[in-house]
């Protein structure tokens, strides 16, 4: 009888375990992010950004929080590692995208300005890196695991960035255009798509990502300072407007 009480109070307090794939293009400060979660979390200095290596497979992170069991899993960006990274998607409740703030800033500095066909810094090795980061997680949006998959967008480096003021709505904006062109079609056979030999791939519903509906945000985050918190606060609080994005992630 004892065994079946405390199996059965174990079973109703058991807290449920959600997946968060952390994703992006070499360089971002993935790592170093996590390392901030950690030391944040966990009560333990974190490791200074220089010291932190870059990732050649996954780190990974377990943190048992009031309500739930948060696990991320996070994946170098390395063209090598990229080719892994859809293993993990079946498993995975919500992807944290991340880029570099510092991409955005042309854009938020004239974004004041009349608007134009080309962006202000075309051409640009800041241009070329934000394109580049959109077109990964373009094909990994497409990928069928991750239909409907909710999608936070942590722009890091924030610390480095002179005025943040409004750059947190010129990045919305900018993904928002993203996602609703109609130039954001992704063939799943292109020789220069990530997935292509992924022998689990499976053609997605959509052939386009205007044609398919995201759960999706962005915050802005800094691995020198407390801004990580509000990448957890999102994934995990129930608003009065918004449910926390992993609260319902299981029901797509």
């Amino acid at each position: 009888m004892y065994h079946l009480i405390t199996g059965l109070y174990a079973e109703w307090t058991k807290k449920p375990r959600y997946n968060a794939l952390m994703v992006g293009a070499a360089g971002v400060g993935k790592s170093c992010l996590l390392e901030k979660i950690k030391s944040v979390y966990l009560k333990r200095p974190a490791l200074p950004p220089n010291r932190v290596a870059p990732t050649v497979g996954q780190n990974v992170l377990e943190l048992s929080l009031p309500r739930i069991h948060l696990h991320f899993w996070d994946l170098g960006g390395s063209p090598s590692v990229r080719t892994l990274w859809s293993k993990y998607y079946d498993e995975s409740d919500a992807v944290v995208w991340v880029v570099d703030a510092r991409h955005f800033l042309p854009l938020h500095q004239h974004a004041d300005k009349s608007p134009t066909s080309q962006a202000p810094d075309a051409g640009t090795d800041t241009f070329a890196a934000r394109e580049a980061s959109w077109k990964l997680l373009s094909e990994l949006l497409m990928h069928p695991s991750l239909e409907a998959c909710p999608v936070l967008i942590v722009a890091n480096c924030i610390d480095e960035c002179e005025s943040s003021e409004g750059l947190e709505g010129t990045i919305k904006q900018w993904f928002s255009d993203k996602l609703a062109s109609d130039d954001t079609d992704v063939a799943a056979a292109a020789g220069d798509n990530v997935f292509a030999d992924d022998e689990a791939y499976r053609a997605p519903s959509t052939s386009m990502l205007s044609e398919r509906e995201y759960e999706w945000d962005v915050v802005l985050a800094s691995a020198f300072d407390g801004a990580t918190n509000t990448l957890l606060a999102f994934l995990t609080t129930t608003t009065s407007e918004r449910p926390g994005i992993l609260q319902d992630a299981r029901t797509r």
